[in-house]
């Protein structure tokens, strides 16, 4: 059986540092079978702290946070109830969770708080009635990062949709909401929320 150790970096000084590194940084078992774990084990790390110290090691943390128990942070929040006169200002809470691993979403709130440092994606579409003014913007920490909205809608339903991929620190907050005016109506069932985590670097 053969195990490899890959440490990756983002800087190369020169070649001669590229082989020695190369030399310290992959290494071939041949005999792992033979070995007992606690020896294969104190080996591994070994070589892994030789590529730490050369900084031969991807700058992200691996290891989840504390009180988070999975890899995967993903949510989908739906509008419980339509709502009508829906002022400025209101952050849109989407009461019926239907998914929230990782424990980001909040209903209470409407907003997602990011547990683990990474790269972000959120989509939104909100459901609105002939005549309707209805811009729904996306907030990162209280800042509007995206301007979504129509003006005199002409059908006599619409759906329209935002997105946003953003990277975000461990407490940084994502919401959405009403930028400009009242919106006259917005369909439950047809509003929804969602995000999910595209990186951990």
């Amino acid at each position: 059986m053969i195990f490899y150790i890959n440490c990756s970096t983002t800087r190369m000084n020169t070649k001669g540092l590229l082989m020695f590194a190369m030399l310290l940084c992959v290494v071939i078992f041949t005999d792992a079978d033979s070995r007992k774990p606690k020896v294969f084990l104190q080996d591994y790390t070994s070589y892994k702290n030789v590529c730490r110290e050369m900084d031969w090691e991807p700058r992200c943390n691996k290891q989840p946070p504390k009180g988070y128990f999975g890899k995967v942070v993903a949510f989908h929040a739906v509008l419980t109830n339509d709502l009508q006169n829906v002022p400025k200002n209101t952050i849109l809470k989407l009461g019926s969770v239907q998914t929230n691993e990782g424990g980001g979403y909040n209903p209470t709130t409407g907003k997602f708080t990011a547990p683990t440092d990474g790269v972000y994606s959120f989509s939104w579409t909100y459901h609105t009635n002939k005549g309707s003014v209805a811009y729904v913007g996306g907030y990162v920490d209280g800042k509007q990062t995206v301007y979504i909205g129509i003006y005199g809608q002409a059908s006599t339903w619409k759906s329209t949709s935002g997105h946003l991929v953003v990277k975000l620190t461990k407490g940084k907050q994502f919401w959405i909401q009403v930028t400009i005016g009242n919106i006259q109506w917005l369909s439950g069932g047809y509003t929804f929320l969602s995000g999910y985590k595209l990186s951990g670097c």
